[in-house]
């Protein structure tokens, strides 16, 4: 694909610097109860965030998930400087973008206006949410600027056209499958299930993203013991969470190694971005479980999640 060319000034490095910007945003839940839940930030392998909650239990398909916070902008003013954005009779807007690649579907959020006059230390607030079963796999977020009303007379080398994305002035990359999003769990109600299971509805593994579309692994809120694992400080809880996670995995692993594509995978060739085969190759490559058979297998896994656990508390 060709690179795109701008003929126009975007938001760069200089400009930040000039602005002088400041971001405070934290990422939340509504619960059952409907209250306000804080959700919690951490980065996986590939520098995408991971939400949680204190009891690693929050499922964006069961609750969906917001962020409030504010910006700030020191100096809004350097947006219209001569070498700016826009001319002093423009209007720069900044607003929320998202996309979700995986669910097809993408949307803006306006959040302010800033003008020549807007003042010092000029506060944009964002508080947005979005509802369960709305989007899957991943969500990127940006805080974007875009031309919200043109200047009657535009310098050249900046935009004309009102609603023209400048650029972006910050992004969060995140995975909608809470604090075990490097596996695909989700919490189910069914009476008559066991504590967990897995599914697979995967057909090509080198091209189909690992998440819960394809390979899911389920956690029944309507098993009896499914409340000892929402209490991560006890010893049960613990073993419960390693056995499930554990025995999951090993389930997913003899799975994809049956299939025609684990060659491939086993040696991380012809793996899409992202695809199933992806993420068994860097488990498989990067982990240290024993594959030599499958009971030292079994082993391995359970004690690798065993001291991941401890690890956390």
């Amino acid at each position: 694909m060709a690179n795109q060319i701008n003929m126009y000034r975007l938001f760069d490095e200089d400009l930040h610097q000039a602005l002088k910007p400041n971001t405070s945003v934290s990422f939340f839940y509504i619960n059952e109860h409907e209250k306000l839940q804080t959700l919690h930030q951490k980065i996986d392998h590939d520098h995408k965030l991971l939400l949680y909650n204190d009891e690693d239990s929050w499922d964006y398909f069961e609750h969906g998930f917001g962020l409030f916070g504010e910006l700030t902008f020191q100096q809004p003013y350097a947006l219209f400087a001569p070498d700016g954005l826009a001319n002093e009779d423009a209007e720069i807007g900044v607003a929320l973008q998202w996309t979700s690649r995986q669910s097809s579907q993408r949307g803006v959020v306006p959040l302010a206006n800033i003008t020549a006059s807007s003042a010092r230390d000029f506060i944009v607030p964002i508080h947005y949410y979005f509802s369960k079963d709305k989007l899957f796999g991943e969500i990127l977020l940006e805080i974007v600027f875009y031309l919200s009303k043109s200047s009657e007379q535009p310098s050249r080398g900046q935009a004309s056209l009102a609603g023209t994305i400048l650029g972006g002035l910050k992004t969060w990359p995140i995975i909608l499958d809470g604090a075990g999003s490097s596996f695909p769990v989700v919490i189910v109600n069914e009476p008559d299930k066991p504590l967990w299971y897995v599914e697979f509805q995967y057909t090509e593994p080198l091209i189909e993203p690992f998440d819960k579309e394809y390979i899911t692994i389920c956690t029944n809120k309507a098993h009896p013991a499914f409340s000892q694992l929402q209490r991560p400080e006890t010893k049960l809880a613990k073993a419960l969470k390693v056995e499930f996670l554990a025995g999951a995995m090993q389930l997913i692993f003899e799975n994809i190694m049956a299939c025609s594509d684990w060659h491939d995978i086993q040696n991380g060739m012809n793996c899409e971005e992202g695809s199933i085969g992806e993420a068994i190759h860097y488990f498989y490559s990067t982990s240290y479980w024993d594959f030599n058979s499958p009971e030292k297998f079994a082993a391995s896994l359970r004690k690798d999640f065993q001291a991941r656990l401890e690890g956390e508390s």
